[in-house]
């Protein structure tokens, strides 16, 4: 163990404590975003609803092992004054848990740019070695800080192993974010409302990959900057739920813009890959909205004309119908 300085302690619990109240936050998200993807897509694939249900699971484990930890060092461990240095096994699962919902992400990512690309293992392949590679050094911080049991023995002989998870999971953001805007932008076709959606999808690409790289980024500052105050391990709690946001968020935007890619059926373009459902059903009715639509108008006109006689009615109708497609 090493001595804690009030600041460090008081800034540290402070990080800790924001940083679970971010959490509980974002899990909420998580969880109206899942409900609302069963409802929008109850005709998806099993499997695919396999992945949307193992991400909110997996999610909510991580909330479970925060609100944990914080219960171990707010509770359990009070007036303990370097209790910041020590590592319970909560925190640990925590990560392992972060790495596990990041890899699941990021391959999903991954399978996207594979089909925009047409296949490209060039760019695909890498980035999924990198993947798993930030999981694997994500687990052996798991393990050796619940060995340990401080984050400054951990810091002394293991650093470099949290470093090259946080420097991979950030390469991996910045390869996946460029590959999917290179590939939507070599779509454009020059037609001014199609080119529109792969503006909008190009937007979405970048927004959400630079918000779980930038996280992330930061996270390894503060490691790097002051490894013996909490911040890092704060930002650390609230990149899984990023991740889990992006990937569900990625889920029901297809609702939007499969919407606005039918609006677009009569110029043969179809959604980019990155927002198509695999598998999905569609029902007559949905087939029926993608054919050309017909309209037919009857008019009929009706003339009465009297004449002098009393009692004696002529009726003269003339009708006449039209139609037109």
């Amino acid at each position: 163990m090493v001595a804690i300085s009030e600041s460090n302690l008081k800034t540290s619990l402070g990080a800790l404590i924001l940083g679970g109240m971010v959490c509980t936050g974002l899990t909420g998200i998580v969880a109206m975003q899942t409900v609302l993807y069963f409802r929008l897509f109850s005709r998806d694939q099993f499997s695919t609803k396999m992945k949307v249900a193992t991400v909110f699971i997996l999610d909510l484990l991580h909330s479970v092992m925060i609100a944990a930890a914080n219960y171990m060092y707010f509770v359990n461990n009070f007036g303990t004054g370097d209790i910041t240095d020590h590592v319970f096994w909560a925190v640990g699962i925590s990560i392992a848990l972060t790495a596990v919902l990041t890899v699941i992400v990021h391959l999903f990512f991954a399978l996207r740019l594979f089909k925009l690309s047409k296949g490209n293992y060039w760019i695909t392949v890498p980035i999924a070695v990198l993947a798993v590679a930030r999981v694997v050094a994500a687990f052996v911080t798991t393990v050796e800080l619940i060995r340990l049991g401080s984050f400054y023995e951990f810091g002394q002989q293991f650093r470099w192993v949290f470093t090259l998870g946080l420097v991979l999971s950030s390469v991996v953001d910045f390869l996946i974010t460029g590959g999917l805007c290179y590939y939507l932008r070599r779509n454009r076709t020059g037609s001014g409302r199609f080119d529109h959606i792969l503006d909008s999808v190009t937007l979405y690409t970048v927004e959400n990959g630079l918000l779980t790289s930038v996280t992330t980024l930061v996270s390894l500052i503060f490691w790097l900057v002051k490894p013996h105050v909490l911040i890092y391990l704060g930002l650390h709690f609230a990149i899984s739920k990023l991740y889990a946001n992006s990937f569900l968020a990625s889920m029901n935007a297809r609702k939007i813009l499969r919407a606005q890619s039918q609006s677009q059926s009569g110029s043969g373009h179809r959604l980019p890959v990155i927002f198509t459902g695999r598998g999905v059903r569609h029902s007559n009715a949905d087939q029926l909205n993608l054919g050309t639509r017909v309209q037919i108008t009857v008019d009929k006109t009706v003339d009465y004309a009297t004449d002098d006689i009393p009692d004696s009615l002529s009726t003269d109708q003339k009708g006449h119908s039209a139609s037109r497609v």
